[in-house]
């Protein structure tokens, strides 16, 4: 009935599926009315008004063929209207939200967002954590720290951050909580700001759910990786941590968020500086610190909700247990970015070339059962495959010294994959059980050191495939 009253009045058939069902669900005699409200009301910000229709008053808002909103709406009655009395009511109760919208609006849009921080310090964040006054002043340090260490308008970033919860000081937000960052928005527009500040004091709020997009712009995402670090260090700080059953703050959907703003932007950087500078300005606002092992603490929380990320991603369980069962790190997108890469790959020459090169050495260390550093001696090389095999490991292991901005992980799985060549023949040519002990442990360190390079890529020992039972499984399968 909707989209035939939107096909002959031209308009859009775009509407929330989600009311609709809802809807549906309480009445029994549907009865639909197309109603007008006035068009005064359309100067209003378009949230406002579908707010008011959809979330408060369960309407149908009505677009154009331009997907832009229009002054009609649709009322699901009950029973049938023969005096226009439902339609007559539902246009009055419209009409006088919108007005108290609009008083709202002219009133507030005019307060300096600058001037409304201070107003912040009336605002309690969390009982142990201070007020939004105190979470805007280390908004606005980190997000400087972050700046310099992305290479981004320093200014800029500060000033959004610093206005990021002015709005909640709002009248017009205190009626729709909803629209919490949206207001913000309107409101520096309104005022003056640079569209890509007044963007950022929406989209900071960003991903708000599991298919919610992530903010793109650099403001945008700088913003909003500092607020959910600073959600995520402050009850951790107070150990108001999430328990297997219960996570009253929201913290898992903060860090997952964290994390694909990072990924979704292709961010290096070093997430623990971070961490420490906030639990530092925690303390210099005189914050009772609980748990002092925040900052491990929060790393392996961010680590465990990557999982998840790389699953939704269809990348292999052996793979992600392979990249984060010993990741240490702090670079999220890096950690993703091998994940990929090895998922990639795998299944092809490359992939099946690395792991191959690693099973040998691994499955030969593994049953020695000594404790080996991954140093050996050049002086104790006897054979040209091992010289070889030592300066081919050299090259790798010098790449993965260069910055992660310059590291080229694909590039780096190609030259694991074709360090087979050299692997096979010192397989071939090289007897490391050698009757002579320190040359057999020298060669023995030389695997050890061959294997550790391979793990600063991912840990090659959990793939599948990897160990003798393994191959004997697959191989099996395989027949």
């Amino acid at each position: 009935k909707i989209n035939s009253i939107c096909h002959t009045k031209g308009f859009s058939n775009f509407y929330d599926p989600k009311l609709l069902n809802e809807v549906v669900n309480i009445v029994d005699n549907p009865n639909l009315l197309l109603i007008e409200f006035d068009k005064r009301f359309l100067e209003l910000p378009k949230e406002i008004i579908i707010s008011t229709l959809q979330n408060h008053q369960r309407y149908f808002p009505i677009f154009n063929n331009k997907s832009e909103l229009t002054n009609f709406f649709v009322v699901v009655a009950n029973k049938k209207d023969s005096n226009n009395v439902i339609k007559n009511g539902n246009k009055r109760v419209v009409e006088a939200r919108l007005a108290d919208a609009k008083f709202f609006w002219d009133k507030d849009k005019s307060k300096n967002l600058i001037k409304q921080i201070v107003k912040l310090k009336k605002i309690v964040f969390y009982d142990s954590l201070g007020t939004l006054y105190d979470k805007t002043q280390r908004l606005r340090k980190i997000s400087g720290m972050l700046a310099d260490d992305l290479n981004l308008n320093k200014e800029k970033i500060e000033i959004a951050a610093s206005i990021s919860k002015s709005d909640l000081c709002s009248d017009l937000v205190n009626e729709y909580p909803s629209l919490q960052g949206i207001m913000g928005k309107y409101f520096a527009l309104s005022q003056g700001f640079e569209s890509d500040v007044s963007d950022a004091v929406s989209e900071h709020y960003l991903p708000s759910g599991t298919s919610s997009l992530t903010p793109k712009k650099p403001i945008s995402y700088t913003v909003s990786i500092v607020d959910k670090v600073d959600t995520l260090i402050g009850f951790f700080l107070i150990n108001e941590k999430p328990t297997s059953s219960k996570d009253p703050f929201a913290l898992r959907r903060s860090a997952i968020g964290l994390l694909k703003v990072i990924i979704d932007n292709k961010l290096n950087f070093k997430l623990r500086n971070i961490l420490k500078y906030n639990i530092k300005l925690f303390e210099e606002q005189g914050t009772k610190i609980s748990n002092k092992k925040t900052e491990s603490e929060i790393l392996i929380f961010l680590n465990d909700r990557i999982k998840n990320i790389l699953k939704e991603k269809n990348i292999k369980n052996d793979i992600i247990e392979a990249s984060i069962s010993n990741y240490f790190g702090d670079n999220y997108y890096e950690l993703y970015k091998k994940s990929f890469l090895m998922n990639k790959y795998i299944l092809k020459d490359i992939g099946r070339n690395a792991i191959s090169s690693y099973k040998r050495a691994f499955n030969i260390i593994e049953k020695t059962g000594e404790a080996l550093s991954g140093r050996p001696d050049a002086v104790l090389f006897r054979k040209d495959e091992e010289k070889h095999l030592f300066e081919k490991l050299n090259e790798i292991r010098k790449s993965l010294t260069v910055k992660e901005d310059n590291k080229d992980y694909e590039k780096l799985l190609f030259n694991l994959s074709e360090i087979k060549t050299s692997t096979d023949k010192f397989f071939d040519n090289v007897i490391v059980n050698d009757d002579n002990n320190d040359i057999k442990n020298n060669r023995l360190e030389l695997l050890k050191m061959f294997c550790n390079t391979f793990n600063n890529f991912i840990n090659f020992s959990k793939l599948e495939g990897v160990s003798w039972n393994n191959l004997f499984l697959a191989l099996t399968i395989k027949r």
